[in-house]
């Protein structure tokens, strides 16, 4: 069915015939598992790790920021230090709760997945899927951590 003449654009047509080319990879055609998993996480990994850097490059230019003192204004620094501590306590006032939430959904998933396994026979899915949710959370709030510390430092 051809679009409207309004919404068909050289963009458009471009866009649609490149839906039909072919994969450059299939995974279908990759019979081990273990090669079918290496080939989806690297190029993730290789992203997370670019990613990191680019964070290091920025953190770095930012904390090389003169302020307070350097710049004649010394109440900033004491305004600064106030800001921090209110934001550290922020945070671990936080994280009590979400603490208690997570460890809630984690026995959930342990109940659920060992119930009903995701694999016939699998007697471990419930705990992987804990685990994966406590990993998950534990670095979600590392990273809000370091994001509170970039922001309030200086």
């Amino acid at each position: 069915v051809d679009a409207p003449r309004l919404w068909r654009t050289p963009f458009s047509e471009t866009f649609h015939s490149s839906l039909h080319m072919a994969p450059l990879l299939k995974f279908q055609d990759i019979d081990d598992d273990y090669l079918r998993t290496v080939v989806c996480a690297v190029p993730l990994l290789v992203t997370g790790v670019l990613s990191l850097c680019f964070v290091l490059v920025l953190r770095r230019q930012l904390l090389s920021k003169k302020t307070g003192k350097d710049i004649d204004v010394p109440k900033i620094d004491y305004l600064a230090a106030k800001v921090k501590s209110g934001s550290i306590a922020f945070l671990k006032e936080e994280y009590k709760y979400l603490g208690v939430y997570v460890f809630f959904w984690a026995v959930v998933l342990v109940i659920l997945f060992t119930v009903s396994p995701m694999k016939d026979g699998a007697s471990d899915d419930g705990v992987r899927c804990a685990a994966c949710l406590i990993v998950g959370a534990l670095l979600s709030g590392f990273a809000g951590f370091i994001g509170m510390t970039v922001a309030t430092d200086g």
